[in-house]
């Protein structure tokens, strides 16, 4: 009888043992996920991320399938014009983007598509003579730079085309005979179309500003090469401009086609540069693979101001952005919110370690003694030893970044330091 009795006093004592070390060991996984602190959220919507009636800071959607980008990117569109801001997209080519911009966005008072089968982008048709030539000149590249007398010499350009009752726009000023002009203008003034005093002032003119001439070909010349957006004169009465949308609180998707055209994105940059100086609010959503080849829409949207949101949506932000964690970082931080989705080993090698770190408890176990008969029965004489040691781990591993699921987020939100983990439905 007494060897029952020790034996079952042993199985209970191992029991109570073993219970315990369970729930302690729950209890330092409640304070792991705890000390981790990511909200596990589950299927969420769209709109759950990118809610329609709050306003929306700087958003970063990167990784995953183009798919998933694209839902983020339209729900991003109807979030801004649900609050009155008006948003130009740039993306290269992303037709299937276009297909759901239109059938979301399509009922909009004002939506345009720009791409090669409907070219119909020019920002200086209903400009003045003054404004299209600032224009211009703040959309040449930095190492091709149009000095301060190229306002002198387009702007006399433009006057001219006024004077012969044409309206300037791009194409027709960069087919301008500029080794010819001074004999354009003097022809027209033997013609009657201008006066002797007008000629003479848009000789004087173009002679101040002859300095800037070789730059103002070659923005041109590169221009034309580049782009198949700028609108041709049978397009000229469905030609729009970003500052058209901006006015009309509109949707303007853009194929800029690569973002190594840089005279065209410098273009595009100046004319949304304008936009925000004039103190008007707007988004610029930009889904493309890089934005280190443009100088000028990078520092636009780097340096934005309250009037300036932006969007990032690619493939990957890294290479987007830059390959150096410190620019990574950055970018990061100017983001209200980051979506990241699945990505390659080495940019969640990345991402990972701007996502921070968090005190880890780690437990070690040791197991010693022996199970045996002794001379009051069975006994257990297994010795459990747990000991406990804190150190430092990255909140989301890279490995659990790179192994997202297609459809599946870690969601950072800068305004609330919180991150979360979901699918998006």
């Amino acid at each position: 009888m007494g060897k029952v009795f020790n034996t079952v006093a042993s199985l209970t004592a191992s029991a109570i043992s073993r219970s315990n070390r369970k729930k302690a060991l729950k209890k330092i996984n409640r304070v792991n996920e705890a000390n981790r602190n990511v909200t596990k959220i589950g299927r969420v919507s769209s709109d759950q991320i990118i809610p329609s009636s709050y306003p929306m800071g700087n958003l970063c959607i990167t990784g995953g399938t183009q798919e998933v980008r694209n839902s983020l990117v339209v729900q991003n569109c109807m979030q801004s014009c649900s609050v009155g801001v008006p948003t130009i997209v740039l993306h290269e080519g992303n037709h299937h983007l276009e297909h759901d911009l239109g059938a979301v966005c399509g009922s909009q008072y004002y939506f345009r598509l720009i791409n090669s089968a409907h070219p119909y982008y020019d920002p200086i048709f209903r400009l003045s003579d003054n404004a299209t030539a600032t224009t211009i000149v703040n959309a040449a590249l930095p190492e091709h730079k149009i000095d301060t007398a190229g306002v002198l010499y387009l702007g006399a350009l433009s006057k001219l085309l006024r004077k012969r009752g044409i309206t300037p726009y791009i194409r027709m000023l960069a087919s301008c005979p500029h080794n010819n002009i001074q004999s354009v203008v003097q022809n027209e003034e033997q013609a009657g179309r201008i006066t002797a005093a007008e000629a003479t002032a848009i000789r004087n003119d173009i002679a101040a500003g002859d300095s800037a001439r070789a730059s103002v070909e070659y923005f041109f010349s590169q221009l034309q090469g580049e782009s198949s957006i700028i609108a041709w004169k049978s397009h000229l009465s469905r030609c729009t401009s970003i500052a058209e949308c901006v006015r009309s609180c509109g949707i303007m998707a853009i194929d800029i086609g690569s973002t190594n055209k840089r005279t065209q994105l410098s273009l595009i940059a100046a004319e949304i540069e304008k936009c925000v100086m004039s103190g008007t609010s707007l988004r610029v959503i930009v889904d493309a693979t890089a934005l280190l080849s443009n100088e000028k829409l990078r520092n636009l949207l780097k340096n934005s101001s309250g009037a300036l949101a932006w969007t990032l949506s690619c493939p990957d932000v890294s290479n987007m952005v830059s390959s150096t964690r410190e620019e990574l970082s950055s970018w990061l931080a100017m983001a209200h919110k980051t979506v990241l989705f699945s990505h390659s080993v080495r940019t969640a090698q990345m991402l990972s370690s701007e996502l921070g770190e968090y005190y880890h408890i780690e437990v070690t176990q040791s197991h010693a003694g022996n199970n045996g008969i002794g001379q009051f029965g069975f006994h257990f004489g297994v010795n459990n030893n747990v000991s406990t040691t804190n150190k430092r781990e990255r909140v989301v591993k890279p490995e659990e970044i790179e192994n997202l699921a297609e459809r599946e987020f870690i969601l950072l939100d800068n305004n609330t330091a919180t991150l979360h983990k979901g699918i998006l439905s």
